[in-house]
Order: structure tokens, then sequence, then C-alpha cells
């Protein structure tokens, strides 16, 4: 059996059954977990914590939930989540540092 951290297994699991948000642990939510979860469940923006989010993390939910543009630390994107990103929400093109991306 392949492991799963529990952080993604809470994630998975809300999606199903956010009943029992009162019963996660939310510091186990890791970056990507939190994409997991607030791409289907949005309502539950106000427990996460946004600096656990990566920069790939970033891009995939924003691309999905662009909502959450102001709580985005914008510098943890890279070259690669810049493209992904842009390709489906290029209103965010003005927070792209596309000069340093270049180097």
């Amino acid at each position: 059996m392949e492991y799963v951290p529990e952080g993604k297994k809470w994630a998975e699991l809300l999606q199903k059954q956010p009943e029992l948000a009162d019963q996660c642990p939310w510091e186990k939510l890791h970056g990507y977990d939190w994409f997991v979860l607030l791409k289907e469940l949005p309502e539950f923006a106000d427990r996460c914590n946004w600096d656990k989010l990566t920069g790939e993390a970033w891009a995939h939910l924003l691309m999905v939930q662009p909502q959450f543009a102001d709580e985005c630390a914008w510098d943890k994107l890279k070259k690669k989540d810049w493209e992904y990103l842009l390709r489906v929400q290029p209103q965010f093109a003005d927070k792209c540092p596309f000069d340093e991306l270049k180097k």
C-alpha cells in the first residue's frame, strides 16, 4: 500500500465529508494539501496557513480559484509556475517579474 501523508488524507476526506472539519488537525496540511482542499472547497480558506503554499501550489490554486490572489506570496512562483498560471489566468501578468525570470 502506498504511503499518503496525513495532510493529504485529510484534504481528500474533507472534500467528501466537509462536516468533519472540526476534527481536522489543520496544522498537518501542507502546501499542496491546501490546494487539493481549496480547489473544491474554498470556504475553508479562513483556516488556511497561506505561508505553507509553495509557488507550484499557488499557481495551481489560482488557476481554479483566482479570488485568492490577495493572499498570494507572488515571490514564491518560479518561471514554470508563472507559465502555467498565465496560460489560464492572464490577468495576473501585472504581478509577474518577467525581467527576473529571464535570468
